[in-house]
């Protein structure tokens, strides 16, 4: 056991920072406005499917529209179990990381021990120097060096036979303890990337809805313009301006 002065082994590694920032959800502010958008939009067109129809915009049309943003919604329920995926995914690489820190700081104590215990006799010959244990040391907090420092520690105390560390199976547990952080790792950047894949996915149908809203709207323009006062309370459902035609 180390002496009562010998002080607590420094951090091999700090864990990492973590932000505090959640998502808002599946989609941005913008985007849902511009869901309801279309969803009013639908509802206007129902009253006025004769006069769209003349200009294109027909049933089809508008249903390829309401698929559309009954596929939002589904999106929106799926995401929730997606985000509860990615949290769960967080949580684990956390909980590895933390039970790993552990491990690597109790190798720093077994070394400062043994350091302690041969230099009673101030013989260097027979003295166990701490050099490469990183005593001292706070190497910068990232994953990445995280997983060198573990490597290297776990690599001196099998090869220096440390306290504790004497027997295969006290090192493989440390090893298993890396595999673990490693895996767990692994399955929260699969969780990052499928989060990313699904924004790309979740803007190209936003823009689908924006491109046959605006089809819709700009056909509204045409039908009821702006210059007709009798236009107003239509040009209204539409979501058109009052006094002067649709931009974009």
């Amino acid at each position: 056991m180390p002496d009562a002065g010998t002080p607590a082994p420094e951090n091999p590694s700090s864990p990492p920072a973590t932000s505090a920032a959640h998502e808002r959800g599946y989609f941005n502010q913008a985007q849902l406005e511009d869901i309801e958008t279309a969803g009013d939009l639908l509802a206007a067109a129902s009253g006025h499917a004769a006069e769209l129809t003349e200009q294109d915009i027909d049933d089809a049309y508008l249903n390829g529209l309401t698929v559309l943003t009954v596929e939002t919604r589904r999106r929106i329920a799926e995401a929730a179990g997606n985000g509860d995926a990615s949290e769960a995914a967080t949580a684990e690489a956390r909980a590895a990381e933390k039970v790993l820190f552990q491990g690597l700081q109790h190798i720093q104590s077994a070394a400062r021990q043994k350091h302690k215990m041969l230099a009673e006799d101030d013989d260097p010959e027979t003295n166990s120097p701490l050099d490469g244990y990183l005593i001292g040391l706070r190497p910068n907090p990232s994953r990445t060096l995280l997983l060198q420092t573990a490597e290297m520690l776990i690599g001196k105390a099998k090869a220096d036979s440390l306290p504790g560390f004497k027997t295969a199976a006290r090192v493989a547990s440390m090893e298993a303890l890396l595999t673990a952080y490693r895996s767990a790792e692994s399955g929260q950047g699969q969780a990052t990337e499928d989060k990313g894949l699904n924004r790309v996915s979740r803007d190209a149908l936003v823009q689908k809805i924006n491109t046959r809203r605006s089809a819709v709207q700009h056909t509204a323009d045409v039908l009821w313009p702006y210059t007709q006062e009798t236009s107003r309370p239509i040009r209204k459902t539409f979501k058109l301006p009052l006094g002067r035609p649709m931009g974009g």
